[in-house]
Parts: C-alpha cells; structure tokens; sequence
C-alpha cells in the first residue's frame, strides 16, 4: 500500500495538502508536490537518503504543486540528484518552474502517458488518464502496478471512469484511491461521498480509499458505509 503525507483538500490545510509516497530502498516515489508537501518531507527526514526521486504530477493547481520548486531545487543544491517529473503535459511543468526561476536542466520531465520505473528489484509501470476536474488546466489519473498490485489513484476529480468501475468489479484494479468531499453542488470539481456510495457497490467498498478530504467530509459517515479513508503518516520510523 501507499503512504500519505496529508489527506486534505486546498482549504483543508489541518490535514495537509493531498499527498502520496512509495520509498524502496533510495528510491523514492512522490505523488503530488502541493503547498505543504516539500516541509513534510523535510521534517520527516523522508528524502534524506535518497538517490532517486519520481514526482508524479496529477495537475497543477497549488495544493499539488506549490512546493514543486523547492523540492526541485532542494535535489539540485543539497542532494545532488535530478528529480524526475511525470506529467504528460510537459509545458505545463516547464512555464512553471521556470517561472520560479527552476532552470530546465534541474529536473527531467517525463512526458508519457505510459512509464515504468525499474530501480534493480523494484519495478513500479504507471499509465495517465485524463480525468474531468476543471475547465482550465489539464487533469489526470493514473493506474499503477506496484509489488502485484494494481491501484487506480484519482488525482482530483469528479468521475469514476467506467474501465475504473469494471476493472473493480471484475477484480482487475485492486485498489481505487478516490477524491472524496462532504459537499454536493452543481458543477462540483471533486466526487461527493453521496456520489460515490450511489456508485459503488458495498461488497465492492472496501476496495475503495477516500482522500483529498475538505472540512465538510463525514469520515465516519464514510466508514460507516463501508469505505477507507487514508491517514497521514505521523513517523514513518515505527510503522511495520
């Protein structure tokens, strides 16, 4: 399974920003880089020890990437590695970070919509898929297969695709990592807990992880329907 870093939504900043990592050995794969992940990751001494950094990048609003640059330039000058970015929508990233001041050969962007990471016995294939959040940037999910696994992780967004639903149902997808709120409105951005239940089968429930959770989510409302919901790593040093 995956470890996060925080749960919250933008504005639910107690449970910082939504944040996900995979270490192996000096490997270490970050999902989402927003506002409060870089001072996370510092004070957990998570990246100390690293040689390899994967930032996969679901979109680029601020609570998942605002941090980007420090752990951008924080690799360069103190680590001495280059971080490797994947986000299908390499311009993106680039008018980015360039516009704080990040020069382009601090980092590597990895721009397909299919990768696989493979650091000596550890190997981890990652596949986007453009998901509906908002209008004007670019948004994306993304499938990845991870020691016999294969997880489905939202990004932020306000669908389940059908091949998401199928590949549950069918025992295809293992686990679905699932943007969840506690508010219903038109043209709502993220998936309603309401929503999701309507959806999701209840033998089929406790596949499902709910994350990236605003103020008004219920948790126990969610457990109670048979749900997870991630929690954020306190130590990382006493966990099994």
């Amino acid at each position: 399974m995956i470890n996060f870093l925080g749960i919250g939504s933008a504005f639910n900043t107690q449970l910082g920003n939504n944040s996900a990592y995979i270490k192996k050995d000096k490997c270490f794969i970050l999902f989402d880089c927003g506002s409060t992940v870089f001072g996370r990751l510092r004070s957990l001494n998570l990246i100390d020890d690293v040689s390899e950094l994967y930032i996969i990048i679901t979109h680029t609003h601020p609570d998942h990437i605002g941090s980007l640059g420090e752990l951008v330039f924080y690799s360069h000058y103190i680590r001495n590695i280059k971080p490797k970015i994947l986000f299908p929508e390499k311009n993106f990233i680039d008018t980015i970070l360039g516009s704080m001041g990040v020069k382009s050969d601090y980092y590597e962007v990895l721009s397909s919509q299919n990768t696989i990471i493979n650091n000596n016995d550890f190997c981890m294939e990652i596949s986007f898929h453009k998901c509906t959040h908002v209008d004007l940037i670019p948004s994306y999910g993304f499938i990845f297969k991870f020691d016999g696994s294969t997880l489905y992780y939202s990004g932020d967004s306000n669908s389940i695709d059908n091949f998401v639903l199928e590949g549950l149902e069918k025992g295809t997808i293992h686990f679905l990592y699932q943007d969840t709120c506690g508010i219903d409105y038109n043209e709502n951005p993220h998936f309603y807990l309401g929503r999701l239940a309507k959806m999701i089968k209840p033998e089929l429930r406790h596949k499902v992880y709910c994350m990236h959770i605003d103020p008004k989510f219920a948790r126990d409302e969610a457990l109670k329907l048979g749900f997870n919901v991630v929690e954020a790593v306190i130590n990382p040093k006493s966990m099994p």
